[in-house]
């Protein structure tokens, strides 16, 4: 039996941020992962073959950009080999009919794109750029902290500089503000496209926000993904953890989190070890899974009822590919390689994907996709001359068959979906490609258990779903019913990607309760007690 101050249940990024915290604040810490590496869906393997190094889940890491754990470089991961890369083009949006938009770093040129659709689209993008900056600090603060009841977001929305527009904004759906901003066909199809890269409905009221963060964010950081693989991100932070004391062990299933006398103590794993926490125990388990770890005697009922009624989110379909040269794609100046490439033909198009995945059907007529080369800014990530090639739809984890069916399809389903994708890029053919590595929703979940019913980003963002409301209505301050339990990750405000936002969140609130701070910890002013 071996005994620490805390104990982190998961290494995903979201629990390797809150540990370095608490690592840095002086406490012994523990970061348990049951996988044989690290970064749950943040994480990179050789899927295909030998010196391919495909990121099988998250590849861009915009949103941690604007959180301060990055804006402040508080961590110092850079001294851990953390480097990012920011691409040009951002990424780029060809059309069967031979017409593209590509989204430039420099905004000027991102204009231009626009504007030779609608020269009013043009302006419009300015004028939503310029309003998601009156917005941004609003919704960032938000985003920053433990969650705040319904009425005091709205109080707060209204004394913002937007006020009143901005809460019919928030009120709206993202396909609503879409509409109202844009006139030209192919530009609506662009920020729709972008606005769903979280995989919220954009259809859903109170998505309206998304219309602005995401194009807004691209604009500023591109697609930015780090080098040598998403993974660079969760190594850099165990590197930090271990630097200052703590220890990170892969292979460790956990199987329980004991509770006794109403306070949670130690966390067992699947080899029979124990490890004892005196101070706390953090965990990334999936709310659906939690109260199978801890017992459901030790919830309250208004809790489970909570979980019980959990939706999860959009699923992916992903194809990884070695291929023999990079993709081109129609842009306005020829054919050229982006890191990242969108797909969407129509607002009616988008209608028709969310159609079909509501009622559990496979529509691949007009698949949304969303493709990435990284290799292409990154030469870490494959051989000399070669690239990897990653391909996602969003297609249902439900089938009227079972999800097993996936089984049986997968193979089927990508072989269409690489046909429907190869008009956009002229060069892309089955003569080039070496190997590929095909995942599907059901896979997705097989991979990392937090991807549960194979929603990578832990569970629908609904507005039942969201802030206050994110894990369970009174359980959303990152604390859960059990003392000394502390709840993190992609079900926890302000939901998935890598943002590490609730792990950063999470550590705020622990360390308070532990009688520390994110300030002592960030400036080393203070040991903490063992």
């Amino acid at each position: 039996m071996s005994r620490y101050d805390i104990v982190f249940a998961g290494a995903g990024h979201n629990n390797l941020v809150a540990a370095a915290y608490a690592a840095r604040a002086g406490f012994r810490v523990l970061v348990l992962e049951g996988a044989s590496r690290i970064g749950g869906d943040t994480t990179s393997e050789e899927l295909t073959l030998p010196g391919f190094l495909h990121d099988p889940c998250a590849t861009a890491h915009n949103l941690i950009q604007s959180n301060p754990l990055m804006r402040n470089n508080e961590l110092e991961l850079d001294r851990h080999g953390l480097k990012y890369l920011y691409p040009d083009p951002v990424f780029t949006m060809p059309f069967l009919d031979g017409s593209s938009i590509t989204m430039w770093r420099d905004v000027e040129r991102t204009c231009a794109e626009l504007a030779r659709f609608s020269p009013a689209d043009a302006l419009a993008y300015r004028q939503l750029l310029a309003d998601w900056d009156l917005m941004a600090k609003v919704i960032n603060d938000e985003r920053a902290s433990a969650p705040i009841p319904p009425v005091e977001v709205i109080a707060r929305t209204m004394a913002s500089p937007l006020g009143e527009k901005m809460q019919s904004i928030r009120d709206a759906s993202a396909i609503d503000i879409v509409k109202e901003r844009f006139r030209d066909d192919h530009v609506r199809a662009f920020f729709a496209w972008i606005a769903f890269m979280t995989l919220h409905p954009l259809d859903e009221p109170e998505s309206g926000i998304m219309a602005f963060s995401l194009a807004a964010g691209r604009q500023r950081f591109s697609w930015i993904l780090p080098e040598g693989g998403s993974i660079r991100l969760p190594l850099a932070l165990a590197r930090d953890i271990e630097e200052h004391g703590g220890t990170v062990l892969t292979s460790k299933r956990i199987t329980r989190i004991a509770v006794e006398g109403g306070r949670a103590t130690a966390v067992k794993t699947e080899d029979g070890s124990t490890y004892e926490a005196d101070r706390a125990i953090v965990s990334t388990i999936h709310v659906k899974h939690l109260a199978g770890i801890v017992g459901e005697q030790n919830l309250p009922a208004d809790y489970l009822a909570g979980v019980a009624r959990w939706q999860p989110n959009l699923t992916m379909f992903v194809t990884h590919y070695a291929l023999s040269e990079a993709p081109r794609f129609r842009m306005a100046d020829g054919l050229g390689a982006s890191v990242t490439m969108g797909a969407l033909e129509s607002l009616d198009a988008y209608t028709a994907m969310l159609s079909a995945f509501r009622a559990g059907r496979i529509d691949l007529e007009e698949p949304v996709f969303l493709a990435l080369t990284p290799s292409v800014i990154d030469a870490t990530r494959a051989p000399a001359g070669k690239h990897t090639f990653k391909v996602v739809s969003f297609l249902p984890y439900e089938l009227k068959q079972g999800p097993e069916h996936w089984d049986t399809i997968k193979q089927d389903v990508s072989n269409e979906l690489f046909e429907r994708l190869s008009p956009l890029a002229p060069n892309l053919s089955r003569s080039i490609v070496m190997a590929e590595h095909v995942d599907s929703p059901l896979d997705l979940e097989r991979r990392n258990s937090a991807n549960w019913r194979g929603s990578c980003h832990g569970g629908a963002n609904s507005p039942e779903q969201s802030g206050f409301f994110r894990p369970v209505e009174g359980w959303s301050s990152y604390r859960t019913p059990i003392e000394g339990l502390y709840q993190t990750g992609a079900c926890t405000h302000p939901g998935g990607s890598v943002s590490g936002l609730p792990g950063r969140n999470c550590a705020e609130v622990f360390l308070r309760d532990l009688g520390s701070s994110l300030d002592e910890a960030v400036s080393g002013t203070r040991i903490a007690a063992s």
